[in-house]
């Protein structure tokens, strides 16, 4: 066997599994609730051999110095992967707390962020960052070899996982200086972050070419209630943003899964949001709400209302009355109910929600 033949062989080894947990984990986040928490947790332990075994060959195997950076980067996936099942698996799994579930998909975003550059020179994890049905278009069917422009790919701004208030942005690797690109503005939910939340939206940003921003929130969460500290931290990112790429002012969307959902509510209908979408996922609503949004602003303003009829935090009918009342007060108003989805982020729905945002044309 050639040289070559055999580090690819072994590449493929060691990569292969750590892609095989990812869907694993991802797929187990996208169901998890209260029903399903002991299959959920059944199903991320069983993966633990596979792990253990692919590890411990890429621990013992040769590596040419110059892959050297490879091998540590999957390392150090694996080891976000082993760390956070051993954790599960020493909790209490009879206890009726989803809590150390939700830790242990907590190691998703580690993950992901320490495989992701190997997505523009090796075709396996290139195509597990694009969205499924778009795998085989022309321009996206091969991993470029391309060295990034500008300010291209994942970058995290005053946002480790301690820091509150900063954001994790994405900028296609085909970065074209004089195009002007649409942004998503991905909000995470209650006691979440945005430097995990952006790898929620990566797929479906890099197959479209779309510029992404992932904030973090002031505070614990969002400022539903109280003083609004957050719109203002938005609007300083934007305009940060704005410095660093051409950016399409007709096609901004902001979005956000629960209570990331619903200040995408309170913060994107003041009259003053720059925002041109609107894509609320399991948010909570209530009908008063409408009375202290701009009348003006709501009037033809596309909103994307998307709810799992299976949330066990915010049920749907919450979604259905936040229909309803946008509709009676002029907006241009999608509906999608997920009748699978529980109080999870669809992250398969990404693509409808998107050709929906480049399709649909805003007010004014």
């Amino acid at each position: 066997m050639s040289e070559p033949q055999a580090f690819e062989d072994l590449l493929l080894a060691i990569v292969a599994p750590i892609l095989d947990a990812l869907k694993v984990f991802e797929r187990s986040s996208r169901y998890l609730g209260p029903s399903t928490m002991e299959t959920v947790r059944n199903q991320l332990l069983d993966t633990r051999r596979g792990l253990r075994d692919a590890s411990a060959n890429l621990d013992e195997s040769i590596w040419p110095p110059a892959a050297v950076p490879i091998r540590d980067a999957v390392s150090a996936a694996y080891g976000h992967a082993l760390r956070s099942l051993e954790r599960l698996a020493e909790a209490d799994g009879s206890a009726n707390d989803l809590m150390p579930l939700y830790r242990a998909l907590g190691a998703r975003a580690p993950m992901c962020e320490a495989i992701y550059p190997l997505a523009q020179h090796f075709s396996l994890v290139h195509r597990f960052f694009l969205d499924h049905e778009k795998q085989e278009v022309p321009r996206l069917s091969q991993a470029s070899t391309a060295e990034p422009v500008g300010f291209s790919g994942v970058h995290h701004i005053a946002n480790d996982r301690k820091q509150r208030g900063g954001y994790s942005i994405y900028v296609p690797e085909s970065f074209d200086p004089a195009r002007r690109y649409p942004v998503v503005f991905a909000l995470h939910g209650g006691s979440g972050h945005g430097s995990s939340f952006l790898w929620s939206w990566i797929r479906t940003c890099r197959t479209e070419e779309l510029v992404l921003v992932s904030p973090t929130s002031v505070g614990g969460t969002w400022a539903i209630m109280g003083e609004d500290l957050d719109t203002p931290n938005l609007l300083q990112m934007l305009e940060s943003m704005a410095r660093l790429v051409q950016i399409d002012e007709t096609k901004l969307l902001l979005t956000g899964m629960s209570d990331g959902g619903t200040f995408t509510y309170v913060s994107g209908c003041t009259a003053s949001s720059p925002f041109t979408h609107l894509a609320p996922c399991s948010a909570s609503f209530h009908p008063m709400l409408i009375e202290m949004m701009a009348k003006d602003r709501l009037r033809d303003l596309p909103i994307c209302i998307t709810h799992g009829a299976l949330d066990w935090m915010f049920t749907v009918d919450i979604a259905q009355t936040a229909e309803y009342s946008f509709n009676a007060a002029g907006a241009n108003v999608f509906y999608r109910e997920i009748a699978d989805l529980a109080h999870t982020y669809p992250e398969d729905a990404n693509p409808e929600l998107v050709k929906w945002f480049l399709n649909t044309n805003a007010s004014g």
